[in-house]
């Protein structure tokens, strides 16, 4: 791949120069197998700066994508092209070779980055100047490069005609911020440069070969988008000997990366980086205490090269050595002892309490011991951060059982970390395992381990379903000390759980506020945001639904504080998801339902579940029938796959089946999925499992709704009539309201009109005030008409905008007014806390895990209510009244 140094141009020898756009037989030539960036021409292009910067290691295509760029040089602009092969050069160097491009006159006497400015002071049209492979070392005898001081003033002075394009190896130490903030600087580096998706399966179709798409997909991340190391590896391979390359590599792929990537190093630098390459990610302090003297010192060396890359996009200070690089360096046979290093950083991590890195680290250092000492210090509050739980039993793997096995609160943490992704069965293990420790030493130890012990067999009842749950933790909150807060809070969640199951209603919301008492006690945020999530089940069953959204809203924006991650943070999401499809905000709650889904997946949890559940459900309330079975097929995939028991998720998955069939009119298929949980359920006596309380309750309405439709009238007259009366007992108001629609449904289809009429009437005016649009939303696909009549259709109005508007007061948005007098809504307020941070609409939408159209609506309103026309004005607003 020849460089040019110069294009050849005609001018006069004066201090002016003619334009004139080389001719395109003088253009450079592509390579044979290029493959067009538009999105990154296209930016620099369209870009108004005065520098564009490519900075990234060699191979990454900056050279190639400066000739794309050059070929659509305007047409007044003059082009100059330097290549400066990455060797030093100083600004007379420079000065020379840009005065005979230029053909014009300079002189050698006196400064010459101040003759340079000078030179270009000079020109009287628009040049584009591109050094590429700028000089790639930053530093000779101690002083900083020359060219870089010179670069830096002909920005700063030099004539705005002048645009200057960079390729090169290293960030050049310019002035770059004030550039930024200018609006003067393009900046792209290797994750820009490096070739997305789309362009790497158009490099692939240019060689003959088929990859199957899972070997396409290990070449196009193990090499990170990296152009030179995907064609090196695909250079005359075939299939098969491309996995082998993937695996170890080739001469030519080694070879590169040795003369144009470490042959640019001294050896403490290369040693220094080869130690980097095993750490999974590392900050400047970590790098410093782990590698010690004599390679403490070249942390920003190896910075400067490109050869870090962040470790994770959204936290700059975290960085890890790029990963072709990485893997190179690994699988060298003269490579250091590293298991030194691991436990440096195991140390490091410990000490500041981030236990889950120090037990990495001393796994991959090879000591054991060492991690199992750390991992009796997690706490319990760490399960439910980010992906601790999967990790935590992923260790299990990793370290010898009896060592897992070797004291009662490494035990105790294993059955928690099985019981939050709801493998069951092998919490019995663990109880096993805790006998081993029976009797204690003395009487009070003894007392504690079986208290211990009751606690998870509370949860794992509940879990299960038995009836046992509540007995074993009362027993267990009697004797729990002070410090195990943590498992005296899961009792009270069991409790709650249970209580809703059996339908008593009023002692589950006892047990949610005493375990959320104590976890507000014990200043755990996210021990309460967990216990929050059975409290908006509570809420959502007694009927208060705008408030069960009001609470999720609060509780996400307290836990994001908190935590980047978590299965809690997934859990509230769904629910979010949840509760905007009862309130029939069909697309709202698509969103939330594939935020949370994401969200439960990064973090392993069960509740996965739920989200894939609730997505068929939606499928299915839009006719979309095949879309909500492929979604309940991979919800149970899901859950055999992580060994989560039946008994945890069978009977709701056999529910949402049936009410599919039953939107398609299939009853007879749903009839038989209904009484299949319900016979099954009464077989052995349990109780529906968590996050689906009211399955029983709900299995008998189906089943009365089968009969109706079936013409069995009488019987779902009786049915549904004696399921109001307990529904109402109970306190279960969204349940009673549902009766309440399926009772009209059965009197109008047998005849019964004006009772009929009657009842409808009196369900569409609590389904207004309880915002419910579940119910209404099955009568509209089965009775249109009727309903029509008791709400008339209007031009461009919702199902829930006709049904508030015709029964309710309140107002038509789904999250109610903030409790302290405000006229914005609790996630009106959240909306407009991120506008007056600065933050823009899509950002906004990332932030709170809702669509660029939903944050647009609210930032609407939030203009409506306030009577102003502009963000800015509505800030000010907020702020005057106290708002924000």
């Amino acid at each position: 791949m020849s460089r040019l140094s110069q294009y050849p141009e005609s001018g006069n020898h004066g201090g002016n120069v003619t334009p004139l756009k080389p001719p395109a037989r003088q253009l450079p030539r592509l390579p044979a197998q290029h493959v067009a960036r538009d999105r990154l021409s296209t930016s620099l292009l369209n870009s108004d700066c005065r520098l564009r910067l490519l900075c990234a290691p060699a191979g990454f295509g900056k050279t190639v994508l400066l000739r794309e760029c050059m070929r659509h040089v305007p047409a007044d602009t003059r082009l100059v092209w330097l290549d400066l092969a990455g060797r030093r050069m100083d600004a007379a160097q420079l000065l020379a070779r840009l005065g005979a491009a230029l053909e014009m006159p300079v002189t050698s006497e006196g400064d010459a980055s101040e003759a340079l400015l000078a030179l270009l002071q000079r020109l009287d049209q628009r040049l584009w100047i591109v050094l590429d492979d700028y000089p790639r070392m930053p530093e000779r005898d101690g002083q900083l490069c020359e060219l870089d001081a010179c670069l830096d003033l002909l920005l700063e002075q030099g004539p705005s005609t002048v645009c200057w394009w960079v390729s090169s190896r290293r960030q050049p130490v310019c002035n770059l911020p004030r550039l930024s903030l200018q609006g003067d600087l393009l900046a792209l580096d290797a994750s820009a440069l490096a070739l997305n998706q789309e362009e790497f399966e158009r490099l692939l179709h240019g060689y003959p070969l088929h990859l199957p798409s899972a070997q396409a997909e290990q070449l196009f991340q193990q090499c990170a988008g990296w152009l030179a190391g995907i064609c090196l590896l695909l250079l005359n391979a075939d299939e098969q000997s491309l996995a082998g390359r993937l695996r170890s590599g080739t001469a030519f792929f080694d070879d590169y990366i040795q003369r144009e990537l470490l042959g640019l190093l001294d050896d403490e630098v290369r040693a220094a980086l080869g130690l980097l390459a095993h750490m999974p990610r590392f900050t400047a302090e970590l790098s410093e205490h782990v590698l010690e003297a004599p390679h403490s010192q070249v942390f920003g060396v190896l910075r400067d090269s490109q050869l870090l890359v962040r470790a994770d996009e959204s936290d700059a200070e975290w960085l890890t050595v790029w990963r072709p690089l990485a893997l190179l360096l690994r699988r060298l046979p003269d490579a250091a002892p590293v298991a030194p290093v691991h436990l440096r950083a195991c140390r490091w991590f410990a000490e500041r309490g981030e236990l889950r890195e120090a037990v990495e680290h001393a796994l991959l250092a090879h000591q054991p011991e060492v991690a199992a000492n750390y991992l009796q210090r997690f706490g319990q509050e760490q399960l439910l951060i980010g992906r601790n739980v999967s990790l935590f039993l992923q260790w299990r793997t990793e370290l010898p059982q009896t060592l897992f096995a070797s004291t009662p609160r490494l035990i105790i943490l294993h059955a928690w970390a099985l019981l939050t992704c709801a493998r069951l069965d092998e919490v019995e293990q663990c109880m096993t395992d805790l006998r081993h420790f029976l009797p204690q030493p003395d009487a009070r130890r003894q007392r504690v381990l079986l208290a211990h012990v009751q606690a998870l067999n509370g949860a794992l009842s509940r879990q299960r379903g038995q009836r046992s749950a509540t007995e074993h933790c009362l027993q267990a909150l009697e004797v729990l000390p002070e410090q195990a807060w943590s498992q005296r809070v899961l009792c009270y969640q069991a409790m709650s759980q249970q209580a809703m199951a059996e339908g008593q209603l009023s002692r589950g919301e006892y047990y949610n506020l005493e375990g959320i008492k104590l976890a507000r006690q014990c200043a755990s945020v996210i021990y309460e945001s967990l216990l929050s999530v059975d409290r908006v089940h509570w809420l959502e069953m007694v009927g208060e639904s705008t408030r069960a959204l009001e609470l999720v809203e609060h509780t996400l924006l307290l836990l994001q504080a908190s935590v980047r991650h978590s299965p809690v943070l997934g859990r509230l999401l769904l629910l979010r998801g949840r509760l905007l499809a009862s309130q029939g905000l069909l697309e709202e709650a698509v969103v939330a339902y594939q935020c949370g889904l994401a969200e439960a997946q990064d973090c392993e949890d069960a509740y996965t579940f739920f989200g894939y559940l609730g997505l068929a459900g939606l499928a299915s309330t839009q006719g979309q029938t095949t879309q909500a079975f492929q979604c309940l097929r991979e919800a149970e995939r899901l859950m055999q796959w992580r060994h989560v028991p039946e008994v945890r998720y069978r009977g709701v998955l056999q529910l949402t089946a049936g009410l599919c069939w039953l939107r398609e009119g299939a009853c007879e298929k749903a009839r038989e999925a209904f009484e299949q949980v319900l016979s099954h359920y009464q077989a052995v006596d349990l109780l529906a499992p968590s996050g689906a309380f009211d399955l029983l309750p709900r299995i008998h309405r189906y089943l009365a709704i089968c009969d109706l439709l079936q013409g069995r009238y009488s019987e779902a007259l009786a049915a549904l009539g004696e399921q109001l009366v307990a529904a109402e007992a109970s306190g279960h108001v969204s349940l009673a309201c549902e009766c309440r629609f399926g009772l009209a449904e059965a009197l109008y289809v047998s005849g019964q009109g004006e009772e009929a009429n009657a009842q409808l009437t009196d369900a569409l005016a609590e389904a207004a005030r309880l915002v419910l649009l579940r119910p209404v939303l099955e009568l509209q696909q089965r009775h249109g008409r009727w309903l029509d009549q008791f709400l008339p259709p209007q031009a461009g109005a919702t199902l829930h905008a006709r049904l508030l508007r015709q029964f309710g007061d309140a107002p038509l948005e789904p999250v109610a007014a903030a409790s302290s007098g405000s006229p914005l809504s609790g996630r009106e307020l959240a909306v407009l806390g991120l506008i007056a941070q600065g933050l823009s609409n899509q950002e906004i939408a990332e932030q709170l895990f809702i669509s660029l159209h939903t944050v647009k609506t609210h930032a609407r309103r939030i203009n409506g209510k306030l009577s102003v026309a502009r963000r800015t004005q509505a800030v000010a607003r907020a702020k005057a009244l106290g708002l924000l």
